[in-house]
């Protein structure tokens, strides 16, 4: 009986890591029913490195499974592909590369846990209602050379700290988030290449209409309230 038992174990911890997979959500699949578009499919041009599909990010795990696609509605696609064609006319040898675009909201509520009750949470979206990555009008990116190498931005992308910040919440104007940037390189929070950087990101990107989150060099959406994000558009429950 003990040596039927112990088989019975054994076959069943084969049978975990398949039934661990069977489980996890098709991100993908449910992606595209919610009408979102792989961004590449409009311009293979940009790059596209999604960090919470690596361990490369402020929680250290993977957080998306096999989920490798930078996903978005599709008129905030199309801002950010022209983002890309205007950065190409200024400068033909860089790129956009994207970091983080639309998030499911099981996946925010995983990050949110992660910083809860911590000075950290400011940084990270309730997961009750979740932020506009979770309703697919939020990309997280930045800029890289021909060879692929990321610009310096002065801080790392998930760098929480005010390194990384480009204003204030009364910021809503290009000029004023420039200026912000130049008090941080005359404060010497970041180098003056970092600064220069920051601004033509800052500049491609309000040129389709797109602001920063103040708080994150690389996060940009829309210019309309939170409030009216949620009342627009669909939440991205899965």
């Amino acid at each position: 009986m003990a040596k039927i038992i112990t088989l019975c174990a054994f076959i069943f911890s084969l049978m975990l890591p398949f039934h661990a997979e069977a489980q996890q959500p098709d991100f993908n699949a449910l992606m595209e029913q919610q009408g979102l578009v792989d961004v590449q499919q409009l311009d293979s041009e940009i790059k596209v490195e999604l960090k919470y599909a690596t361990e490369d990010n402020f929680v250290g795990e993977n957080m998306y499974g096999s989920l490798t696609t930078a996903y978005l509605l599709p008129h905030f696609a199309q801002k950010v592909v022209r983002a890309q064609k205007i950065l190409r006319e200024r400068y033909p040898d860089y790129s956009l590369l994207i970091y983080d675009a639309a998030r499911p909201i099981s996946v925010q509520r995983r990050m949110r846990r992660a910083v809860e009750g911590t000075p950290l949470e400011i940084y990270v979206a309730d997961g009750t209602r979740g932020g506009r990555h979770n309703y697919g009008v939020a990309v997280d990116l930045t800029i890289v050379d021909k060879t692929g190498t990321p610009l310096d931005m002065g801080a790392k992308f998930d760098h929480f700290g005010e390194e990384a910040w480009v204003g204030n919440d009364a910021d809503v104007t290009l000029a004023a988030y420039k200026a912000y940037v130049k008090k941080q390189q005359e404060r010497g929070l970041i180098s003056a290449k970092a600064a220069a950087n920051r601004i033509l990101l800052l500049e491609i990107m309000d040129a389709v209409g797109l602001r920063p989150y103040v708080k994150e060099w690389w996060h940009y959406q829309e210019r309309i309230s939170m409030s009216a994000t949620r009342e627009r558009y669909k939440l991205l429950d899965f």
